[in-house]
């Protein structure tokens, strides 16, 4: 393929432009006064070109401006780059983005075979070229992909080889290049995040549940595993319906609506069950996921075990619903500690009255001994305590704070640890001295 002299395409244009009714290769000749076989392979190119347009009369060959829009005025509004390689492998055409990308005139491209120029991108689509079989005539495109650094920028490009026919009958390429690299940059970066998503998933203390909108349970991390106790394995292709109780079907399914509907749902107790069958007390946030156009393509789960939280929760329901009716009692309610000289831990309101003290905190601060009107009457609840566990209806003689005796009845009962020692006495008092009184009165 020969090479394009731009002066002398210019002057064969001007030429025919002059000559509407079209000129022959000798009348070209005789005009420009050149060699007959340049002008002839000048308007070879031309007319592959689509600049000019070549019709037989007779048997000679008239050439005319073309009137059509030349191929290489369109590819110069394409937004890719278009490089025109012949058999031999010399580029016959680019469009305006390849020098503007390579910093390299369009004079010093053209007619250069590409892989003598030393560019590394000319480099990497020289391969390329080697790569295929200038004769094959299958009409086959090969859509590859090429990397290079340019101006200090490593960039990617999409690369589309179309086989070539020029209307000469030879045989070439037409590379169609596109620039992907801020699409490639941004993958790069989805899937670092994505790396970096999965690994804190992994890592997470709280069960991470992927899904799908319509509940198919699709990752499942460590976290997940040790609450519920099935592994990724068993549990991932799984419907979440799975993991509650067949009566909370209901509520699941309004849930996954929500999320079906772009609702994220925040902190909403649920009860869950294990892979044992046992059922948990759970906090779960599910939110939706959303792709690139905002399309919701699944969920994703936090789920905290909170069955300890809420066992808790009741125990201290149940201790101050006892404490508000020992507190109404009119009886007195105490605990203390099982060591010989005693201290009392907590007492009720009507303990307080009964021995004459303002508050527990006055209670607290002295020995349970000192409340017993007779030095060895602690010692021998003790040893009662220690040998039969509790006592009932026991009669002790008590002191009041300001020294004055109150009669009570005493039920205790004692507790102990691994080793058999008395570390607590919980017992009940109920003040008789009135009961005494009237009785030695009747007596």
């Amino acid at each position: 393929m020969a090479v394009i002299d731009l002066e002398r395409v210019d002057r064969i244009k001007q030429i025919l432009k002059w000559n509407p009714r079209g000129m022959t290769i000798s009348d070209l000749t005789k005009k420009m006064q050149i060699n007959r076989n340049l002008i002839a392979k000048n308007l070879d190119m031309l007319v592959i070109s689509g600049q000019v347009e070549m019709q037989p009369i007779g048997t000679a060959k008239v050439y005319f401006l073309s009137k059509r829009v030349p191929v290489s005025s369109m590819l110069e509004f394409s937004s890719d780059l278009v490089i025109m390689v012949d058999q031999q492998g010399k580029i016959v055409y680019t469009n305006e983005h390849v020098p503007a990308l390579l910093d390299i005139s369009r004079e010093d491209l053209i007619g250069k075979k590409i892989d003598a120029i030393d560019h590394p991108f000319l480099r990497d689509l020289s391969r390329s070229v080697q790569d295929r079989d200038p004769k094959d005539r299958t009409g086959k495109e090969d859509i590859g992909q090429i990397s290079s650094s340019i101006r200090n920028v490593h960039r990617y490009f999409r690369t589309k080889k179309v086989p070539t026919a020029f209307e000469d009958g030879s045989q070439g390429f037409t590379f169609i290049i596109e620039d992907i690299t801020a699409q490639i940059t941004y993958q790069q970066k989805l899937e670092l995040s994505e790396a970096q998503y999965r690994g804190l998933v992994r890592s997470s203390g709280e069960a991470i549940i992927g899904s799908t909108e319509e509940g198919k349970i699709t990752s499942w991390n460590h976290a997940a595993q040790r609450v519920f106790g099935y592994t990724e394995t068993e549990i991932v292709e799984q419907h979440f319906s799975q993991l509650v109780p067949a009566k909370t079907h209901a509520d699941l399914d309004r849930l996954l609506q929500d999320i079906r509907n772009g609702d994220c749902v925040q902190r909403r107790e649920m009860k869950m069950v294990r892979k044992d069958g046992n059922v948990i007390d759970t906090l779960i946030t599910i939110c939706p996921i959303r792709d690139e156009q905002g399309t919701i393509t699944g969920a994703s789960s936090i789920v905290q075990d909170i069955t300890y939280e809420k066992l808790g929760e009741r125990a201290r329901e149940y201790e101050d619903r006892y404490r508000t009716l020992v507190e109404d009692m009119n009886v007195g309610v105490y605990r203390s500690t099982g060591d010989p000289r005693g201290r009392f831990v907590w007492g009720n309101t009507a303990l307080l009255q009964i021995l004459g003290f303002g508050s527990m905190d006055d209670l607290k601060e002295i020995d349970v001994t000192d409340v017993f009107s007779e030095p060895d009457g602690r010692s021998r609840l003790l040893d009662e305590l220690h040998r039969q566990g509790f006592v009932k209806n026991r009669i002790l003689s008590l002191k009041r704070t300001n020294g004055s005796p109150v009669t009570v009845s005493v039920t205790a009962l004692a507790e102990f640890n691994d080793d058999n020692n008395l570390v607590f006495v919980n017992g009940i008092v109920q003040d008789i001295s009135g009961f005494v009184n009237q009785s030695a009165e009747t007596g």
